[in-house]
């Protein structure tokens, strides 16, 4: 650990079946600000399989992985800034969450996922930490998260009506570059990458005819999916048909790795000599990342200027999960982490993404069409306690994975049919620069917005390629005292951070484990992050 936190992190297990064989592995930050009164957010990395140590050491976390797999330094734009954020490792199978009959044990679909998620938020509101039971909430997550989030937020809003959920105060979604309508994403992809200059222009006036398009109307309106098939509705190729031979080689990304990367379409890494990267399922086509090894090669200015591309992070998106696998498979570390002995005897690679999950994790809903409209009208409902709930859709603007365009056609059809209204898109703010644009939509009740707004030059990671900005949209969605929420504000956070002190070198960077009491006992762990311990009686 290169600082000192000064605030508390919680790890444990939530149960996510009745009978508690399920388990979920969590971790909790605590707001650097007035943890006591600060609202709790939930996030939920996508996948499907991939584990939420993804957003929180290599996003939106307030620990950052080094290249030596065993430091932990401080990311100053973490969102735990005014919110206690809960990161859910989900479904089973996922990260360190394992059955306790079979800790290989990772089949899994959307229902079963939903049935995991929401049994765990009310073990988490109800026995581990009821204290959280009167504290606002939010939903939030990247990528298939967009599948996640709506079904457990149409379970909760109906079990916040019917009495069944232990918390009252469940007051919004935040979805980064969500996986919520394919169709619509799918189609969408074939218009951004033209208009992004992947498709010639012989080819374009191709995919426009009738047989390829399906419409004669509006471009925008094609569907190209007929020329597509899928064994797991997630991952499409072009069929063996004229139009099918030109959309594979836009829609199967497998062709273009390393020299494109889907997540961020002008990420580069230029920076020394090759290494070989892990399959990441949805994150998996990463390839053959660079990355330079000698030790003093930052030590010297002269290195700092990237010649070879814009990258202003030096390679961080193309090295860090490595260094979280190495980090996350130290045995020292998972006993940190509490770790349960039965995972660990499991003798299982932790990963970033589980590929045997995604393999056969089966997609049963291709769009949220029914969970919004679910979740919309329950709110609406004049007995639902929140009288201003908000959904934020965001997403950079440079993803191809789960583009802006198709998300934001998909809210704009849930918006109409539910009869909301829209104000005038508009630009966002960080400092003095235009950070994206958003609009919008207002029930008629005014009891519900919901917020469409994209993140110039984020790719599908919007918390890693731009840190500040993130920071400042996820803090005004939660803690902006008005109806309508002003992105541009400034005031609930610090623009000029700064870190805190390196601890001197003769700190450890290993974690080590620490005495559990029969009673729950604050320990500083300065080797490695500041736990609160509990039994496990108590606690999970």
């Amino acid at each position: 650990m290169l600082f000192q936190p000064n605030f508390k992190t919680y790890s444990g297990y939530l149960n996510a079946n009745s009978n508690g064989t399920w388990k979920l592995h969590y971790m909790l930050t605590e707001s650097r600000n007035n943890p006591e009164q600060a609202p709790l957010l939930f996030w939920f990395n996508g996948g499907p399989g991939c584990s939420s140590f993804s957003g929180s050491f290599e996003e939106l976390g307030p620990f950052y992985i080094y290249k030596d797999g065993k430091s932990i330094y401080e990311n100053v734009y973490s969102w735990n800034y005014q919110a206690n954020v809960l990161y859910l490792e989900s479904p089973v199978g996922t990260g360190y969450s394992y059955s306790t009959d079979d800790p290989h044990y990772h089949k899994a679909d959307d229902d079963q996922s939903l049935e995991q998620n929401l049994h765990a938020l009310k073990d988490f509101f109800s026995r581990v930490m009821p204290k959280y039971q009167n504290r606002p909430f939010f939903l939030s997550g990247e990528s298939y998260a967009g599948v996640y989030l709506p079904m457990l937020g149409a379970a909760i809003t109906n079990g916040t009506l019917d009495g069944s959920f232990p918390n009252k105060n469940f007051a919004g979604i935040a979805i980064g570059n969500g996986f919520m309508d394919v169709p619509g994403l799918t189609n969408s992809l074939i218009l951004w990458s033209n208009y992004h200059g992947r498709i010639s222009l012989d080819n374009w006036e191709r995919l426009k005819k009738p047989d390829c398009c399906n419409t004669t109307s509006d471009i925008d309106s094609c569907d190209w999916t007929q020329n597509l098939e899928s064994q797991n509705r997630i991952d499409f190729v072009g069929k063996n048909t004229p139009c099918g031979n030109i959309l594979n080689d836009i829609i199967n990304a497998t062709g273009l790795y390393p020299a494109l990367d889907p997540y961020n379409y002008y990420e580069d890494c230029y920076i020394g000599s090759q290494i070989t990267w892990f399959a990441k399922p949805r994150r998996h086509y990463r390839g053959i990342r660079d990355e330079t090894n000698d030790p003093n090669y930052f030590q010297n200015p002269a290195n700092l200027i990237n010649r070879d591309s814009t990258d202003n992070m030096w390679g961080y998106p193309c090295w860090q999960e490595n260094y979280v696998f190495t980090y996350f498979n130290d045995p020292s570390v998972q006993t940190a982490f509490h770790i349960d002995q039965a995972w660990m005897n499991a003798k299982i690679n932790f990963s970033d993404c589980n590929a045997d999950l995604y393999n056969q994790y089966i997609n049963k809903y291709n769009t949220m069409d029914q969970f919004f409209d679910t979740i919309l009208k329950n709110i609406e409902n004049p007995t639902y306690p929140v009288k201003n709930f908000r959904i934020l859709i965001y997403n950079g603007d440079v993803d191809t994975v789960c583009n802006f365009l198709g998300d934001s056609k998909f809210i704009k059809k849930v918006s109409d049919r539910n009869g909301f209204t829209s104000n005038n898109r508009t630009r966002w703010w960080y400092r003095t620069n235009i950070a994206g644009f958003y609009q919008t939509y207002s029930s008629k009740s005014s009891r519900t917005t919901i917020d469409v707004l994209t993140v110039k030059g984020a790719g599908h990671m919007v918390p890693m390629d731009r840190a500040g900005p993130s920071q400042q949209m996820i803090t005004n969605f939660m803690l902006y005292n008005g109806s309508i929420v002003d992105y541009s504000y400034n005031k609930n956070i610090n623009e000029n951070p700064t870190p805190i002190p390196l601890l001197n070198n003769n700190s450890s960077t290993q974690p080590t484990g620490a005495g559990i009491s029969q009673k729950p006992l604050a320990v500083t762990i300065i080797t490695a992050l500041c736990f609160i311990l509990f039994t496990k009686v108590n606690c999970w």
